[in-house]
């Protein structure tokens, strides 16, 4: 059986004048170059996003997205549109904060779910429930350890603004526990027993999520580092996961469900989204995102679920294949700069990092993002001795905010380098004069490849 595929940045993105705009860059170079945070992991401290205003090739040297702006994607279709704009609201004041969007509200704790929750667990085994469990061939010992229960007709806890009882079904749900990564029950989503859906307003009733912000199914399988952590979108969709082997599963009712606050301990995730075309396209957006973040990134392939729709038809149908997670995720197969993100520094006391601490922490970046900051360094070069000077002065801030005690994020370290190497440019005043490491052959080929693109 073949494993999930791993999945990296080195994906071709768009970028239009408008996002750009609002990443507040600045020009460069003469104008041909401009400089703007990072809109794709967010960055809001260093312009780490490098765009080529003649060929509109785009480059974060800090997580390494890459891609073209929108209007060179449209020049390239209609040749007649002319060249791409030469200015998109750049500007030559200090750097400000790129707005975060809201995060999405935290779901409450509600004690009183636990409490129902408890008597429908107890009413799962012999049940209604059970036997259509069966049915999809989910064991019933992999259900009840998921904390998965049973509402009997006419006890369903969905009721109205005047408590009564609403969205019945007559053969009872199958009850699954909206969580927190703590484990505590924020809501209930209510599957209808059976199949048989006779008219549309039956159809409607098939699922039911209590009213309130939603969270995971499952949801305190991210706690914790260990093995990785398979997202799905659909209750059975986990449940046909855990029972087919994989080690630890999360449903997040939906695509678009996803919290990244709630997945700050897992490190290696294998997305195993719907094969329909809203799946893939989250599945990429949320893959993006993941490997922005420093995490390594798998997705489950369509092909694994044999043709059906998902993983829960998949195991249904004895169809559903998974590989060797360990085949995708070897120990140390990715270093610091490949998916896995190390924080640099040494942890020491708590007194303020010092700037010569710094510049010594930097030089224990890895060859790619030195070699990214190589590439940075030259935009800093040719905006000449007063740029410099400011670039400075913005990373001592950033440095003096930073504790011994602290690590050194590796972003920061990469605009250090760079700032380093084009100070050490222009002090031999010669851009051809270069240290000794950037002569070497794999770099060159390296560098070479940004400029080409």
């Amino acid at each position: 059986m073949r494993p999930p595929r791993s999945w990296g940045t080195d994906e071709n993105l768009t970028l239009s004048e408008a996002e750009l705009s609002r990443c507040e860059p600045i020009a460069v170079e003469g104008g041909k170059t401009l400089r703007a945070f990072c809109p794709f992991h967010g960055s809001d401290k260093q312009r780490s996003l490098r765009v080529n205003m003649e060929t509109g090739h785009f480059k974060c040297f800090a997580c390494d997205a890459w891609g073209y702006l929108e209007s060179a994607r449209e020049r390239r279709r209609d040749p007649l549109r002319g060249t791409l704009p030469r200015h998109v609201g750049t500007t030559s004041a200090s750097p400000r904060r790129v707005p975060s969007p809201k995060p999405a509200p935290v779901p409450t704790p509600r004690p009183e779910l636990a409490e129902i929750m408890e008597r429908y667990c107890a009413a799962l085994p012999g049940s209604p429930g059970a036997a259509y469990l069966a049915e999809r061939r989910i064991p019933l010992d992999v259900a009840q350890r998921v904390g998965v229960g049973y509402a009997a007709p006419g006890d369903w806890a969905h009721a109205d603004e005047a408590g009564r009882r609403v969205r019945d079904w007559h053969r009872g749900r199958l009850v699954f526990p909206h969580a927190n990564p703590a484990g505590e029950i924020v809501s209930l989503y209510g599957r209808a027993v059976g199949d048989t859906f006779r008219s549309d307003f039956e159809k409607r009733l098939k699922h039911d999520h209590l009213p309130g912000a939603k969270g995971y199914f499952n949801a305190q399988a991210l706690a914790g580092a260990g093995e990785p952590v398979t997202v799905c979108e659909g209750a059975f969709d986990a449940l046909a996961l855990i029972a087919a082997g994989a080690p630890r599963v999360v449903a997040i009712f939906g695509v678009n469900g996803w919290r990244w606050d709630w997945a700050t301990d897992a490190r290696e995730l294998v997305f195993a989204l719907d094969a329909d075309s809203a799946g893939q396209t989250g599945f990429r957006d949320l893959a993006r995102a993941a490997a922005l973040r420093g995490k390594r990134v798998a997705y489950l392939e369509p092909e694994a679920y044999g043709g059906e729709k998902d993983a829960a038809a998949a195991w249904r149908a004895g169809s559903l294949t998974l590989g060797d997670w360990r085949a995708v995720f070897p120990a140390a197969a990715l270093g610091p700069s490949q998916g896995h993100r190390e924080p640099l520094g040494a942890k020491r006391d708590p007194r303020p990092m010092l700037w010569g601490e710094a510049l010594e922490a930097c030089d224990a970046l890895d060859v790619r993002p030195k070699l990214n900051a190589y590439e940075l360094s030259y935009a800093y070069l040719n905006a000449g001795p007063e740029s410099l000077a400011a670039i400075e002065a913005e990373l001592w801030v950033e440095v003096a905010v930073l504790a011994t005690g602290a690590t050194l994020p590796e972003a920061l370290a990469i605009d250090i380098f760079a700032w380093k190497t084009a100070a050490y440019m222009a002090r031999r005043r010669s851009a051809d004069d270069l240290p000794p490491t950037w002569n070497d052959p794999a770099q060159a080929r390296h560098r070479r490849r940004y400029r080409d693109a």
